[in-house]
């Protein structure tokens, strides 16, 4: 089921379980306006009946509220004074029905029917009971007139229930049609409204079909369609830039790796020649061992985009370690702690020391640590005074396997680019900036949050 579908059922469910609970309150109040008019109207005929009885004009004794000495007050009419039974059965009352309606009412004594108005419905049950209740299409009450004495009264009611009926066909008829409607309008304005999502779907489409990730989707509509149209044009961006760093990634280190593989082999071969001597072989494959193992190293930090364990450590410690590996001062304070991954951070500082003293041999290099004015970042800086960067390979210095134009240095490319990795990983960032009077000035910046 389309979402276009299920929106048409969704609005047209919703009103009509409005028009629904609207009628439904409407049909209650209505129909409690119907029977009291209707209870009103069989009270008016049995207080008529009851002044016949008494044989006098005016309101009958039977709406007063009195108490005889052997009686008790009813919940509905009082019982009249001073009725005779003997007058009720000498002479012939007429029935006194309310116009344009089917009145009956009879005169009961301990279950004995003593007078009829009218022919009595037989399908009431007989009842002394003194609220009114509505059977088959009658209403029927009964009043107490004296000890074991009920007038009886049953007014018609087919037209009541007709028109109740009739109300709930109308509530029942009107919240379909205006259900029916309301999806129709609902199926009309929602195929612009989708128009966004439809052509994500498309786009989605086309990009597992094809692979092809230039795909773009329109960026119309508003709010969160647009929203979710932008965010999902980001996301074939960055999935497009890891497609292309990896094909890259994968071209170079296949290049990087054939090097020290095929030094190997003809090293193998000469010695399996006697052209050189076992301790010589032994020699190449252990640096050519060495070469693989430090480029794998890097390959595997730069797979990883340099994640690792945090844990609480003493960066300044740190750094005076790898200063004094590498022969050169350090300058900055005894302690500062933070939280970080110190195998990835002792790397990222071995490259940077590495990379100054191949770039800049026989030149002065210096590790130094401070802080932020706000205390937010530490900078790890190795300064040197070799002959520095020109500024369009400081710009691409960091990329993986980059090698500026000329320079006959051995190497794999992946030092900086796993400096780099290492600082965003520590929510931090490398900055490779001249050094004055000359050189270069690598500073890997380190947050000092937690997280």
């Amino acid at each position: 089921m389309s979402l276009r579908l299920r929106l048409a059922l969704f609005i047209a469910l919703a009103i009509a379980l409005a028009l629904l609970v609207q009628g439904f309150l409407g049909y209650a109040s209505f129909e409690r306006l119907q029977m009291g008019n209707l209870e009103r109207e069989l009270d008016a005929y049995l207080g008529r009946i009851a002044l016949q009885l008494e044989g006098r004009r005016g309101p009958p004794h039977l709406f007063r509220r009195e108490r005889n000495n052997d009686e008790t007050p009813s919940s509905g009419l009082m019982p009249m004074e001073r009725l005779r039974l003997d007058n009720m059965l000498s002479f012939t009352l007429p029935n006194p029905a309310p116009a344009g309606s089917i009145a009956h009412a009879r005169l009961v004594r301990e279950g004995v029917v003593l007078r009829e108005w009218g022919r009595f419905p037989s399908e009431i049950t007989p009842s002394n009971r003194l609220e009114a209740r509505l059977e088959q299409n009658w209403l029927y009450k009964s009043v107490r007139l004296g000890p074991n004495i009920y007038l009886q009264g049953a007014l018609e009611a087919s037209q009541v229930r007709a028109s109740l009926a009739g109300y709930r066909q109308t509530v029942l008829f009107t919240a379909l049609v205006v259900a029916l409607l309301g999806a129709g309008v609902a199926w009309l304005v929602s195929g612009p409204a989708l128009r966004p999502l439809r052509h994500l779907q498309e786009a989605t489409r086309r990009v597992a079909d094809s692979g092809d990730l230039s795909l773009r989707v329109p960026t119309e509509g508003s709010g969160e369609l647009l929203h979710l149209s932008q965010t999902f044009n980001q996301m074939l961006e960055r999935l497009n830039a890891f497609r292309q760093r990896e094909t890259e990634f994968t071209r170079n280190a296949a290049h990087e790796l054939r090097t020290p593989l095929t030094a190997l082999r003809l090293q193998l071969d000469t010695q399996q020649q006697g052209l050189a001597s076992p301790e010589e072989t032994l020699a190449v494959v252990r640096e050519e061992v060495e070469r693989m193992s430090r480029l794998s190293e890097s390959l595997l930090t730069l797979a990883r985009e340099g994640r690792g364990q945090k844990v609480g450590l003493d960066l300044a410690q740190l750094a005076r370690e790898a200063a004094s590996q590498a022969g050169v001062p350090y300058r900055g304070p005894e302690t500062l702690e933070l939280s970080g991954d110190p195998f990835l951070l002792a790397q990222a500082l071995e490259n940077l020391l590495n990379n100054a003293q191949k770039y800049a041999p026989k030149a002065a290099v210096q590790v130094e640590l401070e802080t932020t004015p706000d205390q937010a970042f530490a900078i790890l800086r190795v300064r040197d005074e070799g002959p520095g960067m020109p500024p369009e390979v400081l710009k691409r210095a960091t990329e993986p396997f980059y090698r500026a134009p000329g320079v006959r240095v051995p190497g794999h490319g992946l030092g900086l680019s796993v400096v780099a990795q290492v600082a965003q990983a520590h929510q931090g960032r490398l900055v490779l900036l001249p050094n004055q009077p000359q050189g270069l000035r690598a500073e890997l910046w380190v947050s000092r949050a937690e997280g």
